[in-house]
């Protein structure tokens, strides 16, 4: 797979985020295809996300919460109603394309799919989602509070 697109809704998103996301993400959709399901996010999505428990933390505590975004979610697959979140083993081998990349290419992340960077994604719990590593630093450096 050489040279594919992200569809307008995921190129939209990922424009959101943090360069070298972008740059990873761009470099990634020529060897699979996946979806970019969000990245940055305001207070009041951060809040829905934390009050559904689809994230852990309050707004000003996610890697999402910044502009640009240190975070992206993504998901294998073209479609984003189409996404089975119960075949975990699809998220896994989007991770073994992604993470193995990011290090090739210089790129600091962190899996949340393996949050310990072990290979195992045995304490992995939030599959779709990478952020730069560490992102705090990346946040306090180069991006400021999402409309804030």
């Amino acid at each position: 797979m050489a040279n594919k697109k992200f569809d307008a809704g995921s190129a939209k998103r990922l424009n959101q985020a943090h360069p070298l996301l972008q740059k990873l993400m761009n470099a990634a959709r020529d060897k699979v295809e996946f979806v970019i399901l969000d990245s940055q996010r305001g207070r009041a999505a951060q809040e829905y996300a934390f009050k559904k428990g689809h994230s852990k933390v309050h707004f000003g505590n996610s890697a999402h919460n910044w502009s640009p975004s240190v975070a992206v979610d993504i998901a294998p697959g073209t479609n984003p109603a189409k996404i089975n979140w119960n075949r975990k083993g699809d998220f896994i081998a989007l991770g073994k394309v992604i993470v193995p990349l990011a290090k090739e290419m210089g790129i600091p992340i962190r899996w949340l799919g393996d949050p310990n960077g072990d290979g195992s994604p045995a304490d992995g719990w939030d599959f779709p989602h990478y952020e730069l590593s560490p992102w705090r630093s990346f946040a306090k450096r180069d991006c400021k509070l999402f409309g804030e």
